[in-house]
């Protein structure tokens, strides 16, 4: 992703590239919302997936995702 994109779901705060650490599994995530998307799906559409969700789901926690550099 090279263009910002404005989180649909709050519209306060552009995503950003997340993974988790173990798999590698890439997401965009809203910082401010804390809202995210899995990928392939589309960002501009709305989601109902939060951080808190997706960590309990994969059974990680905090420290189990790292913001991606590029």
């Amino acid at each position: 992703m090279n263009k910002k994109i404005l989180c649909s779901h709050c519209e306060q705060d552009w995503l950003e590239l997340f993974m988790t650490r173990i798999s590698k599994e890439p997401f965009h995530m809203c910082p401010e919302c804390e809202s995210i998307w899995l990928e392939g799906q589309d960002v501009h559409d709305d989601t109902e997936m939060y951080l808190g969700e997706f960590l309990e789901s994969r059974g990680i926690s905090w420290d189990g995702i790292t913001k991606c550099t590029t």
